[in-house]
């Protein structure tokens, strides 16, 4: 499955709740954390494959754009290791969750390995306002806002992740003074 939106928009959370629904652990793994030579993301990745298989769990394989571009003639060592990428995946038989900002760089290859894409458009104010509201109530902070002060507070635009680091750094703060 491939999660395709700009930062901040859901894509995390969905993954999180789909693990969640099937009642599997999560293990999040990013592209940074594999490397850039062949030889040590195929040894790292082909870990990652087997202790999620074995743990039976869903793998989050977060911005993972770099794996997903287009093969390039002039960038051998990107191509090997898009290459060793796509070999990996061809025999794994977990759950996987792939997340990336840009939908416009997939490789072709990519697309006929992947069984499900889902597109996340940007927050317009009503999806802003409803995840302020859901911030403020899992950090036990809803009645500190009126319903006016959130519905402005929606009209700022930033993304979820922006909204709920806001509410932590606010309650954190609330809770010093």
């Amino acid at each position: 499955m491939l999660l395709v939106g700009n930062p901040g928009t859901g894509k995390t959370p969905t993954a999180e709740a789909i693990a969640d629904q099937v009642r599997k652990p999560l293990y999040a793994l990013s592209a940074g954390e594999l490397g850039q030579q062949a030889e040590g993301v195929e040894r790292r990745l082909s870990t990652v494959l087997e202790l999620t298989e074995r743990w039976d769990a869903v793998l989050l394989f977060d911005e993972c754009d770099v794996f997903l571009q287009e093969w390039s003639g002039n960038q051998m060592q990107h191509n090997e290791v898009v290459a060793v990428f796509l070999r990996c995946l061809e025999y794994y038989r977990g759950i996987m969750i792939m997340t990336s900002n840009r939908a416009d760089a997939i490789d072709g290859a990519f697309q006929s390995r992947i069984h499900l894409t889902l597109h996340y458009p940007d927050l317009d104010g009503a999806a802003r306002e409803q995840i302020w509201r859901r911030c403020l109530t899992r950090s036990k902070c809803q009645h500190a806002l009126t319903d006016e002060e959130v519905r402005r507070l929606a009209l700022v635009t930033i993304n979820g992740r922006q909204t709920k680091n806001t509410v932590r750094v606010a309650a954190l703060l609330a809770s010093h003074i």
